[in-house]
């Protein structure tokens, strides 16, 4: 029987999945690391009670194991890990929720109003902790790193090809160069658009997609900085870069169509623009008044009527097109 130590109860507004973000890492985590994220995931609320020589004891690892585990959590050692869990169980007992509904978990009983709730609260939980598990450093370079490429090249597959267009359509909008690839071999025979000094963006929640990684490690030869939007901790695309950011989201039975890391994925994407449209406010301002202007074409606005912009150049109505 383990001592425990005085128990800790914390509910704050800010707060780290821990749970979830142990689950999801599972696959990243070597064997002692495996060893206590099971102690931790099995006996959540009497883990958060131990110290660390007792976590150590309870998952048959070492002191060493239990630090790394936490560091590799993000964590600055043990003690921020347990005030993390232990913040993290009393949000759970204070909306008096079910682990498997935090999860956006659906169950054969359920009604309508309880997926809606369910989905709801799963959804908003991405995206508030993948905020939480943002490191700012590597996102302020990110946003340099853009600023100064003259083209930024985007590949994601499956699900994650949405949010690699979304992402191009953002950047064109803010007046950057961007091209976004859904295939492995377009990506590769697009080489040549990307110069040394320009940016891969790669956009992968498991970070292990074989076509993820052969593009990235072709660019990166060509001294093509690289991007990595994923959701693990440890994986083969992760390796190439320096330059990682992890989104925090957790997929269910019901919901294989990626829906909740897509969405993780997309507040990323957001953050960035976002952020970016800032450092260059007025050039930000004239870029979007000429992409309103251009729209407004289409729905029968002349460009003069649009605030903001100024041009000598008359207005055309081009047939077709995309839109």
């Amino acid at each position: 029987m383990v001592a425990a130590t005085t128990p800790l109860r914390v509910v704050g507004k800010n707060y780290r999945d821990v749970l979830g973000e142990i689950k999801n890492s599972f696959s990243s985590f070597h064997a002692s690391e495996t060893s206590i994220a099971n102690a931790v995931i099995e006996n959540p609320d009497q883990v958060s009670e131990m110290n660390i020589s007792q976590l150590a004891a309870f998952s048959r690892t070492s002191v060493a194991s239990v630090v790394r585990f936490s560091k590799t959590l993000g964590f600055k050692g043990y003690p921020e890990f347990r005030l993390a869990l232990v913040s993290d169980l009393s949000r759970i007992e204070h909306l008096g929720i079910e682990e498997s509904e935090l999860d956006g978990g659906i169950t054969s009983t359920d009604t309508s109003a309880d997926i809606i709730r369910k989905i709801a609260h799963a959804d908003s939980r991405a995206i508030q902790t993948t905020t939480e598990r943002l490191d700012l450093k590597i996102f302020e370079e990110v946003l340099t790193l853009w600023e100064n490429a003259k083209t930024i090249g985007i590949i994601g597959l499956a699900s994650s090809g949405y949010v690699a267009m979304d992402l191009q359509l953002k950047l064109n909008r803010l007046g950057k160069h961007a091209v976004a690839w859904r295939d492995a071999h377009s990506a590769l025979t697009s080489l040549a658009l990307l110069k040394e000094g320009d940016v891969l963006v790669a956009v992968s929640h498991s970070g292990t997609t074989l076509d993820v990684v052969d593009v990235m490690t072709e660019f990166k030869n060509r001294g093509i900085n690289l991007v990595l939007i994923t959701n693990a901790l440890r994986s083969p695309a992760g390796s190439l870069t320096n330059f990682v950011l992890h989104t925090s989201a957790r997929e269910t039975t019901f919901r294989s169509g990626a829906t909740a890391s897509r969405i993780a994925q997309l507040t990323v994407v957001d953050c960035l623009c976002v952020a970016l449209a800032q450092r260059n406010w007025s050039g930000t301002k004239t870029a979007l008044d000429q992409s309103r202007a251009a729209v407004g074409i289409r729905s029968g606005k002349k460009l003069s009527d649009v605030e903001g912009f100024h041009s000598t150049s008359k207005p055309s109505r081009s047939r077709g097109g995309n839109k």
